[in-house]
């Protein structure tokens, strides 16, 4: 009898990249940055577009979708600097997030595309 094998849900880095943009969305009220109107909005903003592109690569996957996440992670590591953040909640949060979604769409990324090579 074969042992059973573990196997991660599919999409599950959209799934968490998802989340973590949920999270974007409400972290300046639970992490008491939300008197800063700069970090409240960038928050806001960035977490509303990482789940809508999280939404579309959940049906429909392209290589473009992950490229915009890639794109998102890097402006979140930088923007407390580029827009003059002061609140140190605000800016660890962003930079974790940043490096969550950046290796994520990474990680996709090259699965994505060691999955086509292994199909030839």
């Amino acid at each position: 009898m074969a042992a059973p094998q573990f196997s991660l849900p599919k999409h599950w880095e959209d799934w968490c990249a998802w989340l973590l943009g949920f999270w974007l969305c409400i972290s300046p009220w639970l992490l008491g940055f939300d008197l800063e109107p700069t970090a409240t909005r960038t928050a806001i903003i960035t977490g509303i577009v990482i789940v809508f592109v999280e939404r579309m690569a959940l049906y429909f996957y392209r290589a473009w979708e992950e490229w915009i996440n890639v794109i998102l992670g890097a402006w979140l590591v930088i923007c407390s600097w580029v827009l003059g953040i002061s609140y140190q909640a605000a800016k660890t949060n962003f930079v974790v997030v940043g490096l969550l979604v950046l290796a994520l769409a990474l990680y996709e990324i090259w699965d994505a595309r060691r999955q086509s090579g292994n199909q030839s």
